[in-house]
């Protein structure tokens, strides 16, 4: 049977590593837990190591979590019907239109709350996000209502736009900052720089105002999302998908005439994004799926049969995908190898303190 094999071990293993680079670089780590459907395991887990506010874009999964010790910044612009549940199950929302803070305020008002805002700059993503020459105004705008409070600025990368950030955009997102604080008499309390695109400046350089960056894909991945490269501190297989062989035949590309062997596993493209599946330890291709099963060219090893497991990593797409599908088996594992790594890191933090 098809499952998403979840390693809580090594999950909790890359948030301790993450959480000890980031500290060392005085900026707050907070897990983007999207991609994994918002799982209350792996939630749970990282709580464990100390991690009490996430980040999420779906009201759903904040909801799954009912734990007075956590908090979330919901990320994703909410539509209408969605904003009376932000109000109430959310500390901090991104927010980039008027209309619907001034809609918040009325919210939070009648819910009798302060509800904090980030406010989304359009960097240079161009997904979402408040023209820059537009902030000052929203923040003049915002300061008049009494139930919304101003947390921060943020700023986004790599979402919609390929393009990386660069010691250049750190420079002027500082010098942007400077003069809206400036001008506005305030001190933003948190300056989200960005998401897991932005570690590699954090590692050699400093990010001055930005104190925040919101981390999925490398936590649950262990990879350097600029390059897709694996970060060798990390583990890349966290997360994997494990499928059955259902069939192997002998078939024939009926382009090339060239012969080959072939299985069928349990999956297909209901269940995952095919193009970001990759075999694990096996020397065999991915040829391609239907909604049901994915074909593989075996690369005529002859030793495999019906039964046996092949198992796959994930891209972000196609775990972001596997999470959400409801009929796909969630089975959540431990390594006591990797649980004893993290024992002594865990003992080596808190001599520390």
């Amino acid at each position: 049977m098809a499952q998403v094999k979840i390693n809580l071990s090594k999950i909790q293993y890359n948030a301790s590593v993450l959480q000890s680079i980031f500290t060392s670089h005085n900026i707050q780590f907070t897990p983007v837990i999207k991609c994994v459907g918002g799982d209350r395991r792996i939630v749970e887990t990282l709580k464990d190591v100390g991690i009490t506010h996430f980040a999420d874009a779906r009201i759903d999964n904040i909801t799954k979590t009912v734990d007075e010790d956590i908090s979330y910044t919901m990320i994703r612009t909410g539509n209408q019907q969605e904003l009376e549940d932000i109000v109430r199950f959310t500390e901090i929302s991104v927010q980039t239109e008027l209309e619907t803070i001034r809609r918040i305020n009325d919210i939070a008002a009648k819910q009798q709350v302060k509800h904090k805002i980030l406010l989304m700059v359009d960097w240079k993503d161009a997904r979402e996000g408040i023209l820059t020459y537009d902030i000052v105004d929203y923040i003049n705008e915002i300061m008049k209502m009494h139930h919304v409070s101003i947390a921060g600025l943020a700023f986004n990368f790599m979402c919609f736009q390929s393009i990386v950030p660069t010691d250049l955009d750190i420079e002027m997102i500082n010098q942007f900052v400077d003069s809206v604080e400036m001008e506005t008499q305030m001190r933003f309390r948190i300056v989200s720089g960005g998401n897991s695109s932005l570690i590699p400046q954090m590692l050699y350089t400093d990010l001055g105002k930005i104190n925040e960056l919101r981390v999925g894909e490398t936590l649950f991945r262990g990879v350097e999302t600029t390059t897709n490269q694996p970060i060798a501190s990390l583990y890349q297989d966290a997360i994997i998908l494990e499928t059955e062989i259902v069939e192997i035949k002998p078939r024939v590309n009926i382009s090339t005439g060239k012969h080959y062997l072939q299985a069928i596993v349990d999956i297909g493209s209901l269940d995952t994004y095919v193009a970001e599946i990759k075999p694990l330890h096996h020397q065999i291709k991915v040829l391609g799926a239907t909604s049901d099963h994915v074909m593989l060219d075996l690369e005529n090893h002859d030793h495999y049969q019906v039964g046996d497991k092949i198992q796959f990593s994930l891209g972000y797409k196609a775990l972001a995908h596997s999470m959400y599908m409801p009929n796909l088996a969630k089975t959540c594992i431990y390594d006591e190898v990797v649980q004893s790594v993290n024992h002594q890191l865990h003992t080596l933090k808190t001599n520390e303190y």
